[in-house]
């Protein structure tokens, strides 16, 4: 499944050569992202690609991080990524636990659905590692 994630990488590099949206210096991209939770030891390979209209985003994928539900996207524009933050909000609907993160033009929502997080150290270590993404 880690290609999975490594093709949505390629497209939305592609996408960039081809100019399907403008990158802005600074902050974090689906790249660093995706190196800086796997330097904090969590497995990307459940992740898959999910529909990045449905938030307003250029590209995303959900899937599984120690258990707790995981949506990432990455926008065009800080105002693209503004209008996103609420369909991420509702993506976390009903769950026990839920936080919605924002790091240069991504976005990363975390809902605990399954309540295996139950003393929100697991969110704390992702929400760690995905803030260290530059």
């Amino acid at each position: 499944m880690r290609r999975v994630w490594l093709i949505l990488l390629t497209a939305t590099a592609l996408a960039t050569v081809t100019g399907c949206h403008k990158e802005t210096p600074g902050g974090a991209h689906l790249k660093q992202v995706n190196d800086a939770l796997v330097a904090g030891g969590f497995k990307l390979d459940g992740f898959h690609p999910t529909d990045p209209a449905r938030y307003g985003a250029s590209s995303c994928a959900t899937g599984p991080l120690a258990g707790v539900d995981a949506l990432v996207c990455e926008y065009a524009s800080p105002a693209g990524q503004a209008l996103g933050k609420r369909a991420s909000e509702d993506w976390i609907a009903q769950a026990v636990t839920g936080v919605v993160l924002q790091n240069g033009l991504t976005t990363l929502a975390l809902a605990d659905r399954a309540h295996a997080d139950p003393n929100g150290k697991t969110i704390q270590r992702i929400t760690q590692s995905y803030q260290q993404a530059k």
